[in-house]
């Protein structure tokens, strides 16, 4: 237990996936909600998904519940104007997250990247879905994979602190507009799972997401899986995946087999040597574009949540994950996701990754990976803020 410090225990967590069941159990969230609502995330379409999940949201604000919504201006692009208006005049209260310095299509400031519904402080839903049709699997279309975790307990509390944080920040907010919702007495459930919610927040100095993967990494000693939509680890971060590789740990990596970021996808090919030269094995999901942000380590420890292994997740955005220390809980989660590489995935191996290799394709993975880095390190320097009490 000493490499796990600060988990709280007296939780309920029930795992959530992309589609009917993680849409259900929000809309059941709002529809149940007394007091108030948060709600913060990176993306809102204007499909019929978005236009549902808003038309909940109203719902919530006319029977009397106080509702924050806080959308990041990037991301929030798509979000219709007309649907902006609707919440407002229906009470819900609107705002965009760090609008400065962007254009129609470049941005530079920190980005709000975490997906979180959070409900009278006693009920988070955490993941990695935005809201839209393609996260829903509307149309006959398969949904992007993606998980979230519906949990109650103490660290509920945490999570309002967050999010009250994060709303509170902008200066020009009314007096009356500003969260003050507190949880007195947060209540214990039955089940008894030990959990943790992190974020990364660098403009902070939060780095809690980072260090979670570090530290497992450091002292995994059986098995890891880790399925990550955008994948491109730091050095440091390789270094730690390369040693758990050479002292027997059997480690999975699934990444999508297409990606709606083609630059991300070209620049983390590049990387597929290395990780299959380290005795690392990578799997791609077939079906439909692979979204979710998740690791599970040794039957015992696992995380959900918005993070990306790379280093827009660490110095650009601001993220949340739940991390829960309960083996009943990661067996299961463990179970599902070897029955899904088993069943929608395909194994690349070294021989397989040689073969489909051209001198063009490594050309342009090598040129990708050299562009993306060099984006990422712009953006930290655009992100920081003086000096850092942290080494990453």
């Amino acid at each position: 237990m000493r490499h796990y410090p600060k988990y709280a225990s007296g939780h309920s967590v029930e795992l959530l996936k992309s589609g009917g069941q993680y849409f259900s159990a929000c809309a059941d969230a709002i529809g149940a909600a007394r007091r108030f609502i948060h709600f913060q995330t990176y993306i809102v379409d204007g499909d019929e998904t978005g236009r549902s999940f808003v038309d909940a949201l109203k719902q919530a604000a006319r029977r009397g519940v106080r509702v924050y919504f806080l959308l990041d201006a990037y991301g929030g692009r798509s979000f219709p104007a007309a649907l902006e208006k609707e919440l407002e005049d229906a009470g819900v209260l609107f705002r965009r997250f760090s609008p400065a310095l962007i254009s129609k299509d470049f941005q530079f400031s920190l980005r709000l990247h975490h997906k979180v519904l959070l409900v009278d402080g006693e009920h988070a839903i955490i993941g990695g879905m935005n809201v839209a049709d393609r996260y829903s699997g509307r149309n006959n279309r398969r949904e992007w994979l993606d998980y979230a975790v519906s949990l109650r307990g103490p660290e509920c509390s945490h999570v309002l602190s967050i999010l009250k944080r994060l709303w509170n920040n902008r200066a020009f907010l009314k007096e009356a507009e500003r969260a003050r919702e507190t949880v007195h007495r947060p209540a214990l459930h039955g089940d008894n799972i030990r959990v943790r919610v992190v974020q990364n927040n660098w403009y902070r100095n939060r780095i809690e997401i980072l260090k979670s993967y570090r530290s497992i990494l450091r002292h995994a000693k059986g098995q890891m899986i880790i399925m990550a939509s955008y994948f491109l680890p730091g050095r440091n971060e390789r270094r730690l995946l390369k040693n758990a590789g050479r002292r027997g740990v059997n480690i999975t990596i699934v990444l999508s087999a297409e990606s709606d970021a083609p630059v991300f996808k070209r620049a983390t090919n590049f990387l597929y040597r290395f990780i299959l030269g380290n005795n690392i094995k990578i799997y791609e999901y077939l079906p439909a574009n692979l979204h979710a942000k998740v690791a599970t380590v040794d039957g015992r420890w696992c995380t959900v949540g918005s993070y990306n292994l790379n280093h827009l997740s660490d110095y650009g955005s601001v993220e949340m994950n739940v991390n829960i220390l309960d083996e009943a809980f990661t067996r299961d989660f463990e179970r599902q996701l070897t029955e899904l590489i088993r069943n929608d995935c395909r194994q690349i191996t070294f021989d397989s990754y040689i073969h489909r290799r051209t001198w063009l394709n490594r050309l342009t993975d090598w040129c990708a990976y050299q562009l993306v880095r060099l984006l990422l390190r712009l953006l930290f320097v655009l992100t920081s803020k003086g000096p850092r009490k942290h080494s990453v």
